[in-house]
């Protein structure tokens, strides 16, 4: 929606609160509006050359003044869309991987031996192929992996959690 000539734009307070919804469970205050990477909501700081700002980030702002150079504003409730200024806290990139981990966000997947999906080789196998009765090839060509494969096996490179 455009401006008419000699209208005034909304200040970014209004805007910005134009585009929060609280939700009364949690606390958090929902953004309603646009939302880029990892559910972060984003709004137009004003002109097209000034650009856009994440949510979060306006709303702390707005609240609490200017974010000293080199912080960030993280959650305390985890929720990329929240934009309430008392689920909002400062801190560095190093605090925020902290908080990441002790709130148990940090899931990596265990994609080791049989769990990974694009695995060709069984538990058995590897048992197997420790023994070393044969030659790296005969295990390749056995198993339809690689001679590297079995070599890294046989140096305990793969497969050594078994």
């Amino acid at each position: 929606m455009s401006r008419k000539p000699g209208e005034l734009q909304a200040s970014l307070r209004d805007r910005w609160q134009a585009k929060v919804s609280p939700e009364a469970l949690s606390g958090c205050w929902l953004w309603t509006g646009a939302v880029k990477e990892l559910g972060y909501g984003v709004i137009g700081l004003g002109t097209r050359q000034q650009g856009v700002a994440k949510a979060h980030r306006v709303a702390w702002e707005l609240h609490n003044g200017p974010i000293p150079a080199g912080m960030n504003v993280l959650h305390y409730c985890d929720m990329p869309g929240c934009v309430n200024p008392n689920h909002l806290f400062l801190g560095t990139l190093s605090d925020n991987a902290k908080d990441c981990v002790a709130k148990g966000r940090n899931f990596v997947p265990d994609n080791r031996g049989e769990r990974a999906s694009w695995g060709k080789l069984k538990l058995e196998d590897v048992a197997e192929i420790k023994t070393r009765k044969m030659t790296g090839r005969a295990y390749a060509e056995k198993f339809g992996v690689s001679k590297s494969a079995v070599f890294q096996i046989w140096r305990g490179i793969n497969w050594r959690h078994q």
